[in-house]
């Protein structure tokens, strides 16, 4: 995955308007994400922060989190 898709990716993760929407984005795309993804979710997280939005930045770390558990389960 490039740099550019995962910035999408992150992008699209972020307008899901609900928990349903959020997890279909997810499962659709975990076979395609890879470091590069998790590397531009993490600099997400950290802008996120510095724009002083931490509800959005843990929201998102914690999905992270989730995913990577997801993706080594498989």
């Amino acid at each position: 995955m490039t740099n550019q898709e995962s910035l999408e990716l992150v992008r699209e993760i972020l307008k899901a308007p609900d928990e349903e929407k959020l997890e279909k984005i997810v499962s659709v795309n975990l076979p395609r994400i890879d470091g590069t993804f998790f590397s531009v979710l993490n600099q997400s997280v950290q802008q996120l922060r510095r724009e002083d939005k931490p509800e959005m930045a843990e929201a998102l770390e914690s999905l992270s989190d989730r995913m990577l558990r997801m993706k080594t389960l498989i």
